[in-house]
């Protein structure tokens, strides 16, 4: 039998006689590897300058398959070069399990890098990215500017597809075109949500409850009311920052009389009663209750110290007490002060939180 076709399951090869078995007629040839040759190591994480380009993988293709069909010009070579060669081409074809392994979870990892590199770059350029990356958030229902050319993003955005499927945020089905302003909801999740986005009615003469309305999404859902025409009690733990900040809105006084912000921690069962009672005495009707307060994540008071002084201050603007009917005082305990640089904000001008999570 042939040393080509011999395998190691094969009773017949012996490596101590034989070496490794070749599958391109080394031994025809006298370029069997004799035992003990070490083996050529295998680098997984050379540099890329070291790499060679796919233009010389080519032509050394062309060169392998020209001398499998003609060896002939290999007898021209000294036998420590045929040796060389004919070892190294087997080191590639055949590489020792390990090694095979190796190589294979090494090119599953850089498909991998790659993938997540291609999907990430898709979703780096929708509209919600775009919006996160700005240091201030625009509220909803904003007016446009002087010469703003309004465009149909259904027609004119773009869109792209990841390279594998991911799972909707909402509807939890897999989805690989991405729409061009959400990421993580697939196309007719995304297209529902981004015209409820925009979307408005008449609020006029509705009053409206809303929890946890200072920063973020509960910001966000009072603006839109109040820019839709409704009356808007917001509750708050610091009523005095969330005041400032519906007061530096452009057009604050269109809607500012149809606000009222109340200092409320629903940590505090009495506070809660007692601001429900106050609502059932001054309050002929309620329309709707957005309870948005919720704190997933205990902060200790270091990381509202940079609120507090504005808090406890007895002036404020015209403008922003008269949002204000009632506000409760707050006692700070100092500790890990450390941990909550002063001055260090985030983009909602919150504190900057250098715990470990």
């Amino acid at each position: 039998m042939p040393v080509s076709s011999w395998t190691r399951r094969d009773s017949r090869w012996n490596p101590a006689t034989f070496g490794r078995p070749s599958r391109c007629g080394g031994a025809r040839l006298g370029f069997i590897t004799r035992p003990g040759r070490p083996r050529l190591r295998r680098s997984l994480t050379g540099a890329v300058a070291d790499q060679p380009t796919a233009e010389q993988l080519r032509e050394l293709t062309g060169l392998i398959e020209r001398l499998a069909r003609d060896p002939s010009p290999l007898f021209n070579l000294p036998e420590e070069d045929r040796v060389r060669l004919i070892n190294a081409a087997g080191d590639l074809f055949n590489p020792d399990p390990e090694e095979r392994r190796q190589y294979f979870r090494a090119r599953k990892r850089a498909e991998r890098r790659a993938k997540v590199a291609h999907d990430e770059d898709v979703k780096i350029e929708t509209g919600i990215r775009q919006l996160r990356a700005k240091p201030v958030y625009t509220t909803p229902n904003v007016f446009p500017p002087e010469g703003f050319a309004q465009l149909d993003a259904g027609t004119n955005g773009v869109f792209r597809d990841l390279s594998e499927p991911h799972h909707c945020y909402v509807c939890k089905k897999e989805f690989v075109e991405v729409h061009h302003f959400y990421d993580q909801l697939c196309p007719p999740c995304a297209a529902f949500n981004f015209a409820k986005r925009t979307e408005t009615a008449d609020l006029s003469g509705r009053v409206a409850l809303l929890t946890g309305g200072r920063v973020k999404i509960g910001y966000q859902a009072g603006i839109k009311l109040l820019r839709a025409g409704a009356s808007l009690i917001v509750s708050t733990r610091f009523p005095r920052d969330a005041a400032a900040r519906y007061a530096q809105e452009a057009d604050f006084d269109a809607w500012g009389d149809r606000l009222e912000i109340y200092g409320l921690d629903l940590r505090h069962t009495p506070s809660v009663e007692a601001f429900a009672d106050y609502l059932f005495e001054t309050r002929v009707r309620l329309d709707f209750i957005i309870n948005n307060a919720c704190q997933t994540v205990r902060r200790p008071p270091e990381f509202y110290a940079h609120m507090l002084e504005n808090e406890q201050a007895t002036a404020l603007p015209a403008d922003t007490s008269a949002l204000l009917p009632a506000l409760a005082r707050m006692d700070v305990v100092s500790a890990d002060a450390h941990l909550f640089p002063e001055g260090v904000l985030d983009q909602d001008l919150q504190q900057v939180d250098l715990r470990e999570r």
